[in-house]
């Protein structure tokens, strides 16, 4: 049977399913950073290289072997193994990824599309020159096509899963996924699982039907391309709204307390005019002793006085006082060390940054059984620099990735498994933020003192050189 498979055969079987087959894993591979996988990102790279070569190696030989006398099922046998290899590629790509499961299959799924569009307009091109569909599974014109298909969709697509995909994944909240979103996994999937049944037919069949089935599954392929486009686009406006809405928060809580301030200026005065009246009659009466208890009175009520003002920087303070006040509620304490002005980081960066750990920090107080025991500590400053945030909470339990050993050092985000560490999302988004200005964010948990701890570094520059 081995006699029967002859070079150019196992070379032409061999590229158009490493074509197919390579270009699927690469795109699969693309939109996640090191940190997302549970094994060191090279290794698993090159597993799945591994993979495909071994596959495509291999594809070849089972044909020459299944296909003897069965020239008319060619394109069943052929199918087959592709979705085994497909299952054994996904079984490695779910367990070697982190993330939420929601994410693997978005990625999935665009790389699914991908395949079946490059499919359906080969099989198109071919029907179009007359070409004697699925006489073998790859001739050289297979080969050909799809090589020219992949050179004009493959750099686009990777560039789509590079760019757009991974920031929105890294930006992506799962539980504000629609069930509408989850219908239309499913739908791409029937799709696909359609797609690969016609495309099983007998040689025979397939000639007959495959112009009719053809065009329709190829708009089909589009219009689910058009939706998820215009669904990660929908997404992006939504978070861009929220922080939008966000930003006018802040800004109201600012005008609410310069409108406090001003009135407890104005009602300061009037205190004060009846004050200087009172410590007036005093000393014109000789009581100097009541003159010097009224004024230590004065001053102690002017030192407890709130002006809700943690430092000058306008952001930032902003969101501290948006922040303690969501805490207050929560009957979370709040103590806040603030001593920071212009530090030339833009306000989007510090919206992210600070909102993110404050999150972080609130969602993580809430976990806490008892009210006594809920509180975070913010201390934000500038040494030699930088702008250094550090921000402590209580924390029941953290989930490592075991990348890391949890010795109470401060450690990457990487070493935690899970995007809700101490009860938010966004400790890789902090990374981002920081590595933005030159620096860094470090995560550190207390086993014993059941306590949670971000440092955040970034160096302070000019907007002009942002």
């Amino acid at each position: 049977m081995m006699g029967n498979i002859t070079l150019s055969f196992y070379l032409c079987h061999f590229a158009g399913f490493l074509i197919q087959f390579g270009g699927g894993i690469l795109l699969c591979l693309l939109p996640f950073a090191e940190g997302a996988y549970r094994y060191p990102c090279r290794r698993v790279q090159l597993s799945c290289v591994v993979l495909a070569l071994l596959s495509s190696a291999l594809f070849p030989v089972y044909m020459g072997i299944e296909c003897i006398g069965q020239t008319n099922y060619w394109t069943f046998f052929a199918n087959l193994y592709m979705s085994a290899a497909i299952i054994l590629f996904t079984t490695v790509y779910v367990h070697a990824l982190l993330v939420e499961t929601v994410k693997k299959l978005t990625v999935l799924i665009l790389t699914l599309l991908y395949c079946a569009m490059q499919y359906l307009l080969v099989g198109l091109i071919e029907t179009v020159l007359s070409v004697n569909l699925a006489s073998v599974v790859y001739t050289t014109l297979d080969v050909l096509l799809y090589a020219a298909t992949a050179v004009i969709f493959l750099p686009f697509f990777a560039l789509l899963m590079r760019k757009a995909v991974c920031e929105y994944l890294a930006e992506m909240e799962v539980d504000s996924i629609r069930r509408e979103f989850w219908l239309v996994i499913l739908i791409t999937f029937l799709f696909f699982f359609m797609l690969v049944i016609y495309a099983s037919a007998p040689t025979g069949l397939l000639k007959t039907f495959w112009w009719w089935v053809a065009p329709p599954m190829a708009m089909v392929a589009v219009v689910l391309g058009v939706f998820y486009w215009r669904f990660f686009r929908e997404s992006v406006v939504r978070k861009r709204e929220s922080e939008e809405r966000k930003a006018l928060e802040i800004q109201k809580i600012q005008y609410e307390n310069i409108t406090r301030d001003m009135e407890q200026t104005r009602i300061l005065r009037h205190d004060m005019h009846h004050s200087l009246n009172h410590l007036s009659e005093l000393l014109a009466s000789g009581d100097d002793e009541s003159a010097k208890a009224y004024l230590s009175e004065l001053a102690v009520q002017n030192r407890h006085r709130d002006t809700f003002s943690y430092c000058k920087n306008t952001t930032i303070n902003g969101l501290l006082q948006y922040y303690s006040g969501m805490a207050a509620d929560l009957d979370i304490l709040c103590k806040i060390r603030a001593n920071c002005g212009d530090v030339g980081i833009t306000p989007v960066d510090l919206t992210v940054l600070l909102g993110n750990v404050m999150e972080n920090a609130i969602h993580a107080c809430e976990q806490i059984e008892g009210k006594g025991n809920r509180w975070i500590s913010v201390e934000i400053g500038v040494i030699s620099g930088s702008l250094l945030i550090q921000v402590s909470n209580p924390c029941e339990e953290v989930h490592p990735s075991g990348k890391y050993r949890l010795d109470g050092s401060f450690l990457p985000a990487e070493a935690y498994v899970s995007g809700r560490i101490g009860g938010g999302y966004g400790l890789h988004s902090l990374e981002r933020t920081a590595r933005k200005y030159d620096g860094n964010a470090s995560f550190r948990y207390d086993e014993q003192a059941k306590t949670f701890m971000t440092r955040v570094r970034m160096n302070c520059r000019p907007q002009s050189d942002l």
